[in-house]
């Protein structure tokens, strides 16, 4: 009994041994073929997905193509435009009585940026007219400033409203002259009341001069007096105001008129980063809706700063979306309003609490542009 016993036990232990390694074997196969076909699979979708890059890629290469060449276009015209002006300029300049305020060349050259209210666009043109210098802008007449402004709208009351000629012949002083000027300023910085605005030292100065209204003369005297910062000048008070207008012996109300704490205030809250904030406005301008509001060109701009509770900078930021007319923003919607409050990071509701559309309107009808009401 017992030798058959041994010879089931090993028959059934034989059978065991041989089902596992056909269920070994059975798992091995599946798994090998559950790969395979996987694999397949996979395969199938890495070669569309490859081949779906590569059309992609391509496609990203035409673009960039593309891209060049209408940059390329675009730098085209703008030299056209550039072509244009100068000549339109060249057609204009006999009306200018030169004899009034001199000529000058290009070799005499001032940098007419240093007078606020002249930026690069306008120095560009004032140039163009062969005006390079502060003297020549010092010697201006109300009839040379009449004739500028008829001859380049784009100007029309920045010449009075800046004060430019007042500038300039700040700036033609002698040496002397400028140098008594900023120690009568120094003289003045315990006026300012340090404690209020904070205190600022030349290595920490910001670039004050990206404030419209502050051009290089202003800074200058803003230094002397020891303010340096855009926080400083954002922690204004009218007294501040008061003092400091007094102090640069500037023009009273510029300071407000040109909302220095508002654009302050602004460069603070982006870290005085102008230009990605500039950046940033010009990758949305796909949101403003030109259809209703029409298009314009810089060559053709209003000043947009006749309209009240619109200073320069906030003028700068609408050429930045090509709004350069009284007529566009006449044309703002509600919608509109909203979309460009919210692509220029301008306070909510400023736009209708100065009502510059209704502002705009009246400003198009005197200068005969027909405006749909």
């Amino acid at each position: 009994m017992k030798p058959v016993l041994i010879l089931f036990a090993q028959t059934i232990g034989g059978a065991t041994l041989e089902i596992l390694s056909l269920l070994i074997v059975a798992a091995i196969i599946g798994y090998v073929t559950a790969w395979l076909f996987y694999k397949s699979v996979y395969e199938k979708k890495l070669k569309v997905a490859k081949s779906e890059k590569h059309e992609l890629t391509n496609r990203i290469v035409n673009l960039n193509g593309t891209i060049v060449d209408l940059q390329k276009s675009l730098d085209d015209k703008d030299q056209e435009m550039e072509q244009l002006f100068s000549e339109y300029f060249a057609q204009h300049k006999q009306v200018l009585d030169y004899n009034s305020f001199g000529k000058a060349g290009i070799e005499d050259k001032d940098d007419l940026t240093m007078i606020s209210g002249i930026g690069p666009f306008i120095e560009k043109g004032l140039n163009s007219l062969e005006i390079y210098t502060f003297r020549q802008i010092s010697r201006f007449t109300q009839q040379d400033i009449k004739v500028i402004n008829d001859t380049i709208i784009y100007f029309s009351g920045r010449i009075d409203r800046d004060k430019w000629v007042a500038q300039a012949i700040e700036l033609v002083n002698k040496e002397e002259h400028r140098i008594a000027l900023f120690k009568r300023i120094s003289d003045r910085k315990d006026r300012i009341y340090f404690d209020r605005i904070g205190t600022a030292t030349k290595e920490e100065a910001d670039n004050l001069t990206l404030i419209s209204g502050i051009g290089g003369w202003i800074r200058a005297k803003l230094n002397a007096l020891g303010i340096y910062t855009f926080r400083q000048i954002s922690n204004f008070t009218r007294d501040d105001i008061n003092t400091v207008t007094e102090a640069i012996e500037y023009f009273p109300g510029r300071i407000e008129r040109d909302e220095w704490i508002y654009q302050a205030d602004e460069f603070v809250r982006i870290s005085g980063d102008k230009a990605a904030l500039i950046k940033r406005i010009r990758e949305r301008k796909d949101r403003v809706y030109y259809d209703r509001l029409g298009y314009a060109h810089k060559y053709k701009a209003n000043n947009l700063t006749m309209i009240d509770g619109l200073g320069l900078w906030v003028e700068e930021r609408l050429n930045e979306l090509d709004i350069y007319t009284f007529e566009q923003i006449s044309k703002m919607t509600h919608d509109d309003i909203e979309t460009i409050t919210e692509v220029m990071e301008i306070t909510p509701g400023r736009i209708e609490k100065d009502n510059w559309v209704g502002q705009a309107r009246e400003l198009a009808k005197k200068q005969n542009i027909k405006v749909a009401v």
